[in-house]
């Protein structure tokens, strides 16, 4: 900022004579009554290099904007220096008449503009620099508050180019200091530097050089301090504020860049959301005391480019509290895909807490429109109405038949939930218990029962159909007389079991299940029963297969309808069934078991079940022709590829059946060196079906139609 003034004027006499710095009366009756130019703050000899040697880091071509320009000669300078593409604007009618006369021969390309630095008139990312000789200082009168400095900053942000650089020379004060650092937090680099003074006898005001780059990103970065106390001539009092600005904002930006966690309000964020931002991702906090009835936490997502236009302009997406923790909404990975399902350019997700419970989702959204509406990006030309989408919030009528509480606990903390994914150490000290049963039978309940001969869903007949990889070894098996022995993971509902138990007479099952109660509902209410060749064990399905033994196997004790005996039992060995067998080496293993664990990615099997020592275990344990088979749930891509990289290490060939209707993916690996040719697959599923006893033919073909989609990953 330059002002005019006698030469010999001092900057105590220009205050005194100016008054008030935002006033353009004020402005126009000073240039009028000063003659020549005035240089506020550093001179030029002490500006020249650094001021050079930055512009020279600033993409070309590069276009200067002087802001609040007054009769400094700085521009002067740049431009015979070799930067002539500059605009000077200044809201004084009088000094940019003086500027232009003084300056339309010698510097012909020099443009200067009356315009109010506050609301500049220029296009969006117009200019590669801003340098700033005093304007923000000018501004921030103490009396009138930050209004004036936070509208011109926001417009300096707005006409920068990306890449490009503000360059602010300020007496750095602290109300100055703490809207330049807070305005410029997210998304900007920052340094802080000194410009070196003519050394004086006593202390001066020392000009200080603030440089802002312009990112397209949310990071948050540290500001790097190049002062040095040998160019420092200034007073300690502005010395130490400045460090301890520098120090209190530096420690504001480390808990910002701490985590991606971190929730920003919509003060932090309201200028960096007027534009998309592709692939940006944000956590913040929404309303709340004197903005709305509820406070919500939300996470904007503004969508990566896509071929077609998008359907929506900015949409919101609430999420039930019931559902807040499922990957699908949880992660970052997972809220991407809800963002291209939505086709909106900007989704909004927020999600419901406790404190939402009685309310009405039409309360909720009359609550969050004024909310969701200052969010929405300032292209929206049309003033498109933003829509609010929902999560299903799942069942939506529930008839309770079985009510349990704390199924299983943890000996060692009898509150403690445990499941598969819970048993690290010492999987032996794991036991079960009920705990608070309650039965309520309603209706015909106890007057129906589950029919067996249908396969229960999907994924079920693809499971089957991979037994199609071994159909040869299974027929060699059963025209000997003999039995293929198989081992199911994960009983659920028996409904797995019961199929194949009905459909392979052949087939001797082991069914392991960890929770005691599943074994009590599955009999109950899904006619789930057991023979000489379906056995179900309560005990830890690693365990067990890891008990398994070549030579004969360990005996395996108790008796699960007691539940003394089942205590003392797992206290034992960790499997207890219902009555004494051996387990010799089997031909099927399958796993089929929930992750404990929503937030995960992979909703099954618990990922102890990819552990390559466990892989390895159930390689060892199958027969030379014995197949592996998992039932493998995630929307993640990079999950499943690390399971099937996993599984890789270990099994030499593995194939995948990918199910349509859903995420189910059933991956199979086969012990043998030696596999079944894709040319054989036709071959292998009719003989498959030959084996096979089905009540209702159509679901023979239904296994022979998933068997062509399967595939050997090589």
């Amino acid at each position: 900022m330059g002002s005019k003034g006698k030469k010999k004027g001092s900057p105590e006499d220009i205050l005194e004579t100016l008054g008030d710095f935002t006033s353009k009366e004020n402005w126009d009756k000073f240039f009028t009554l000063r003659g020549d130019s005035f240089e506020w703050y550093a001179e030029w000899p002490n500006l020249r290099d650094p001021l050079l040697s930055l512009l020279k880091t600033v993409p070309l071509p590069l276009q200067l904007l002087v802001p609040g320009c007054g009769n400094s000669r700085l521009s002067e300078h740049l431009y015979d220096a070799g930067h002539t593409a500059i605009t000077n604007i200044d809201f004084s009618k009088v000094v940019i008449s003086d500027m232009l006369r003084r300056n339309v021969r010698d510097r012909p390309l020099m443009r200067w503009r009356i315009m109010d630095m506050t609301a500049m008139q220029f296009e969006d990312e117009s200019f590669g620099a801003v340098i700033d000789k005093g304007g923000l200082d000018a501004l921030m009168e103490p009396e009138l508050g930050p209004k004036l400095g936070n509208q011109y900053l926001s417009e300096v942000k707005r006409v920068l180019k990306p890449g490009g650089k503000f360059v602010c020379l300020t007496l750095a004060e602290s109300h100055v200091l703490n809207l330049l650092f807070s305005k410029f937090r997210l998304g900007w680099k920052m340094s802080v530097d000194a410009i070196p003074l003519k050394s004086s006898g006593k202390p001066s005001l020392q000009t200080f050089m603030v440089v802002v780059e312009k990112e397209l990103s949310t990071l948050v970065h540290q500001i790097t301090s190049l002062l040095h106390n040998s160019s420092l001539h200034c007073n300690s009092k502005q010395v130490s504020g400045l460090h301890e600005a520098l120090q209190n904002e530096n420690q504001i930006r480390e808990k910002y860049s701490s985590g991606s966690n971190l929730l920003y309000s919509v003060e932090d964020l309201q200028e960096e959301l007027t534009k998309l931002s592709q692939g940006r991702r944000l956590q913040l906090t929404l309303g709340g005391q004197g903005y709305s009835t509820f406070s919500y936490r939300a996470v904007i997502l503004d969508a990566e480019e896509q071929a077609s236009p998008f359907t929506y302009h900015c949409g919101v997406f609430i999420v039930p509290k019931t559902r807040a923790r499922e990957w699908l909404f949880y992660s970052e990975e997972g809220q991407w895909m809800v963002v291209r399902s939505s086709e909106a350019a900007r989704l909004i997700m927020v999600y419901l807490d406790a404190s939402h419970s009685d309310t009405s989702m039409e309360e909720i959204q009359k609550d969050l429109s004024p909310l969701v509406t200052q969010l929405a990006p300032a292209e929206n030309e049309n003033g498109a109405k933003i829509p609010f989408m929902m999560a299903s919030e799942g069942i939506k009528e529930r008839n309770i038949i079985h009510k349990s509480e704390a199924l299983l606990k943890d000996e060692q903390s009898p509150t403690k939930l445990v499941s598969e994914t819970g048993r690290k150490k010492n999987n032996a000290s794991s036991k079960s218990r009920k705990s608070g049963s309650q039965r309520h039978s309603i209706g015909a309940s106890s007057q129906l029962t589950v029919y067996h001969g249908y396969v229960a869903s999907s994924y079920h007949t693809g499971i089957i159909s991979g037994f199609t990889l071994i159909s040869s070894y299974m027929e060699n098996v059963a025209s000997s007389g003999k039995m293929v022995k198989a081992v199911i993971i994960g009983l659920g509902a028996g409904l797995l079991s019961m199929f194949l138990h009905g459909c392979i007479p052949f087939l001797e099952i082991e069914t392991v299940e960890l929770d005691p109660m599943i074994v009590d509902i599955a009999r109950d209410y899904f006619s789930f029963v057991e023979d000489k060749r379906l056995k179900v064990h309560v005990a830890d399905g690693i365990q067990f297969v890891r008990e398994i033994d070549s030579s004969g196997a360990p005996q395996i004790h108790g008796k699960s309808n007691d539940p003394s005996n089942t205590e003392s039992a797992l206290n034992a060995s960790s499997t207890v069934s219902h009555a004494g067998v051996k387990v010799t080496k089997v031909d099927i293993i399958i796993v089929d078991v929930d992750s404990s664990d929503p937030s995960s990615g992979l909703t099954c099997p618990a990922p102890d079940f990819l552990d390559e020592s466990f892989l390895e275990t159930v390689k060892d344990k199958l027969s030379e022709d014995g197949l592996f088979v998992v039932n493998l749930v995630s929307r993640s891509q990079a999950i499943k590829d690390m399971a099937l990289s996993k599984m890789k290490k270990v099994f030499s060939h593995l194939f995948c059946l990918q199910l349509d209707e859903d995420v189910n993916e059933v991956h199979f690996a086969l012990k043998s060196e030696s596999c079944i040719e894709d040319s054989c697959f036709s071959e292998a599923s009719l003989k498959l079906h030959k084996l096979l006893e089905f009540k209702h033919p159509e679901i023979g073909q239904n296994i022979i139609n998933a068997t062509k989609k399967i595939r050997h990953l090589k």
